[in-house]
C-alpha cells in the first residue's frame, strides 16, 4: 500500500528582491573597486604522489592559467597540511581531501 505524502503538491517559488547594481567608476572618480584575487581548484587523488608534489603541481597550473600573478596561499584539507617554501598552506575543514585551492591572500 502506497503511503501518502503530507507535502503540498507544488513547491512555492521564492522570489528574490532585486539587487541594485554598483555603478562603474567614471573617469576622474576616486572610487576604488577591490576585486578578489582569482583562485584555482586542483584535484589529485593519486595515492602514490606526495602531497607536497600535488601542491607544487597546483601552483604550476595556477601560474600557467594566470600569468603574471604569483600565488601566496593554498587551502587544503586539515589532514593534508604540508609546509611549502614561500607559500602559506592553510588547512580548512571545508576543503575536501585531495583538493587544493591556490590563490592569494587579501592584502590590506
Amino acid at each position: 500500500m502506497a503511503r501518502k505524502s503530507s507535502a503540498p503538491a507544488s513547491t512555492p517559488v521564492t522570489t528574490l528582491a532585486p539587487v541594485a547594481a554598483t555603478p562603474a567608476p567614471t573617469s576622474g572618480s576616486d572610487t576604488l573597486v577591490r576585486r578578489q584575487p582569482p583562485f584555482l581548484m586542483w584535484y589529485d587523488d593519486n595515492p602514490k604522489t606526495p602531497i607536497a608534489q600535488k601542491i607544487a603541481a597546483a601552483i604550476a597550473a595556477y601560474k600557467m592559467r594566470f600569468p603574471g600573478i604569483e600565488p601566496t596561499l593554498v587551502l587544503v584539507n586539515e589532514a593534508e597540511v604540508t609546509p611549502v617554501e614561500g607559500i602559506t598552506v592553510r588547512g580548512m575543514v571545508t576543503v575536501s581531501r585531495h583538493t587544493y585551492w591556490v590563490g592569494q591572500t587579501m592584502a590590506g
